[in-house]
């Protein structure tokens, strides 16, 4: 009985497969990568830590508690790995109790070499928590998610896009699958299995639900979701021109390396694949949004510090408009692969071009005497900012830009005698940023406060 539960959510999903737009796909929750997702959250990783579906949440914490420290959490824990790569195993498995190999795990070094003992303790974890039981409690949840995304692709997404755009057949199986457990982080995966059919999956996080606790997928789920897809696609065409990238995405990454490192990226490989990912989305957006709401997607861009974006998307406009000299997106990357090459010696120039800094603060910094009396500390920067903080407000607890948006008040409870470490940031901790989206780096004012004056004599 138990397995034919199990077996009855993964051929829920597989089942349910949708012709749209010449492009045939499936979508709703996977056992598969519920079971990693948990398995890995409980192995005390970060990025499975973030389940925002609140009753999910909370029925994960309270059915897996007493399975800490079971085999199958240790081994994943040993197995050292972390992001994309629990998602791209689970996808490579059978069905939730047997977690055979789909194809061969013959790639050792991805997941760690200790992969199959972590395999045989995850069927442990199945069969002694019980897993099924679980996936059976969340079946409402489930059921109503699952409706609500199987519509939502139907009427609002475009996935026959892919393969017009990028000029390749459409791939034999496309599958959706909202990280239900995993929270904002999105993944996708790509892999040939044993009959010769390419699989194709984007497992983007659930970060949003309605008042009744069910995933919201709306604008900026589609996005997310055609990141993953793009991403895959770009990659795979992309293959035989890396080597050719490699050193000017090299240059590049080491001019913005801490912004790259903040959100994960962690090489230039990482970033050039998220730069191919992040202009094909946006020409998606172009395509069925308008412009102007791809500048939007290009300003967002800049503040993760892509300052390149605007004009790789306004190359691959080329390529949207040549499709007789430029019948494929692999045609085309030859011209990106000259676009890198021309950006890389100017790239530090662009970026203190665009980058925002702060020129002066009426506290100097290092200053040993600063009067305890102070209220405000006076900001000023080397080009206008963004004068809406993160709450939609231009007030940060009682302080303010002033109307050019090049000098910011932040407002100061000062005591004599003490040192101050103050960063220059929103008042909710988020980051200043220029007027056209890119954040100010970290910039952290540090003083001493001088003793208080003596009191006047009356």
């Amino acid at each position: 009985m138990r397995r034919r539960i199990a077996v009855t959510f993964l051929a829920f999903l597989l089942g349910s497969a949708v012709a749209a737009s010449a492009q045939t796909w499936r979508a709703g929750i996977d056992s598969r990568v519920e079971l990693m997702s948990i398995l890995f959250r409980l192995a005390g990783n970060q990025e499975y830590r973030q389940c925002r579906v609140p009753a999910y949440d909370q029925a994960i914490e309270k059915y897996f508690a007493p399975f800490r420290n079971h085999d199958a959490v240790q081994l994943a824990h040993s197995l050292a790995i972390g992001f994309d790569a629990p998602m791209k195993l689970a996808v490579r498995l059978g069905d939730v109790v047997s977690l055979s190999e789909l194809i061969p795990l013959d790639r050792p070094l991805l997941y760690g070499e200790r992969v199959r003992d972590f395999l045989a303790g995850a069927r442990k974890f199945v069969g002694e928590t019980n897993f099924q039981a679980f996936l059976q409690s969340q079946q409402p949840l489930f059921a109503a998610t699952d409706a609500r995304l199987q519509a939502f692709i139907r009427d609002q997404a475009d996935l026959g896009w892919f393969a017009s755009f990028f000029g390749r057949p459409s791939p034999a199986r496309l599958t959706i699958v909202p990280g239900m457990a995993n929270g904002a982080p999105s993944y996708a995966a790509r892999f040939i299995d044993a009959s010769g059919a390419l699989e194709i999956y984007a497992i983007p996080g659930v970060s949003k639900v309605d008042p009744d606790g069910v995933p919201v997928f709306d604008s900026d789920w589609r996005i997310v979701m055609v990141h993953e897809l793009a991403e895959v696609y770009a990659d795979a065409a992309a293959g035989k021109f890396v080597a050719q990238m490699q050193a000017p995405a090299g240059r590049i990454y080491q001019a913005v390396a801490p912004a790259m490192q903040r959100q994960s990226y962690g090489n230039w490989r990482i970033m050039l694949d998220q730069s191919l990912a992040r202009a094909v989305t946006i020409e998606y957006v172009i395509a069925h949004d308008g412009p102007e709401a791809a500048r939007a997607v290009v300003w967002k861009e800049n503040a993760k510090s892509f300052f390149w974006m605007g004009d790789l998307v306004n190359l691959l406009e080329t390529y949207r408009k040549d499709r007789q000299q430029y019948p494929t997106f692999e045609s085309f990357l030859p011209r990106v692969v000259e676009f890198f090459n021309d950006a890389a010696p100017t790239i530090r120039d662009v970026v203190d071009r665009q980058q925002p800094k702060v020129i002066s603060t009426s506290i100097a910094d290092g200053a040993s005497d600063v009067d305890p009396a102070t209220k405000g500390i006076v900001v000023r920067f080397s080009m206008p900012m963004n004068r809406v903080g993160p709450a939609r407000s231009a007030k940060m607890s009682g302080g303010r830009f002033d109307s050019s948006g090049t000098a910011v008040t932040i407002p100061v409870t000062l005591e004599p005698q003490r040192d101050y470490a103050i960063p220059l940031r929103w008042s909710g901790g988020q980051e200043f940023l220029s007027a056209d989206g890119v954040p100010l780096p970290v910039v952290v004012l540090r003083f001493r406060t001088a003793a208080a004056a003596p009191p006047q004599k009356q």
